[in-house]
């Protein structure tokens, strides 16, 4: 029976070792890994922000659903203490066999740690790895699985949606291109990577249906509340 699972061809690449040096040439095949950075400390929030409650649910476990259900071929969740709060707001999600939870010791060194601690955790073989932040809790499923598609089917390394031209999160970065990012330092993630490679990017329109916002201040979350159908939930926001 034919698989429906998006299709690369198959190609050699350095492999990573667990100091994410390269170990030799290795088959890459089409799997794309997720990797969800839920280790921020929240300081502009002043509270845990990914524990916060949306239509009564943590934010965190919503992100965390979406990646779940999409076609990624596995989840890499990266947190940082406490990490049984953050695993009881993932309830039964918190033992799925797709999730893989590894944490960051030292988040106060930035989103760069956080990557490296998840790229680590990707498995030898794999064609690329999806970046996906934990605070954008729209996050639908189609988004992430047209981008994997466009990932795979395109020649160009590097996959970016985009809304309405504005360039926007998650991204997938090719394998061959994990040593840039786990070299990387500070809050900037993968962006001067991006920059560098600027002309191996293919973009993906997602139009004004993705809606992508994020949270990191109080403000930010009454900006939302209209979306917010129960009271209790805007309680608990605001």
């Amino acid at each position: 029976m034919p698989s429906d699972r998006p299709t690369r061809h198959i190609a050699m690449r350095n492999a990573l070792g667990r100091n994410g040096l390269p170990v030799g040439e290795i088959a890459v095949t089409a799997c794309v890994e997720g990797i969800i950075l839920a280790a921020g400390l929240s300081t502009r929030m002043g509270r845990p922000k990914l524990l916060i409650q949306l239509h009564g649910e943590p934010m965190l476990a919503r992100v965390v659903k979406t990646a779940l259900k999409s076609r990624l071929e596995r989840v890499i969740l990266v947190l940082a203490e406490p990490v049984k709060a953050y695993q009881d707001a993932l309830g039964q999600m918190a033992v799925n066999q797709k999730l893989h939870t590894v944490i960051n010791s030292n988040p106060e060194k930035g989103m760069a740690s956080s990557l490296r601690v998840g790229l680590s955790a990707v498995r030898a073989g794999t064609a690329g790895a999806m970046v996906i932040l934990a605070d954008q809790p729209w996050l639908q499923v189609h988004v992430i699985d047209s981008l994997m598609q466009t990932f795979l089917d395109s020649a160009s390394p590097i996959a970016v949606p985009t809304v309405r031209g504005r360039r926007t999160t998650p991204v997938i970065f090719p394998s061959d291109l994990f040593p840039e990012l786990m070299n990387e330092t500070g809050d900037v993630g993968g962006r001067n990577v991006l920059k560098r490679h600027c002309d191996k990017i293919v973009y993906s329109e997602l139009g004004s249906g993705y809606d992508d916002s994020d949270f990191d201040t109080p403000e930010d979350l009454k900006r939302t509340s209209p979306m917010l159908s129960l009271e209790e939930d805007m309680g608990e926001i605001l």
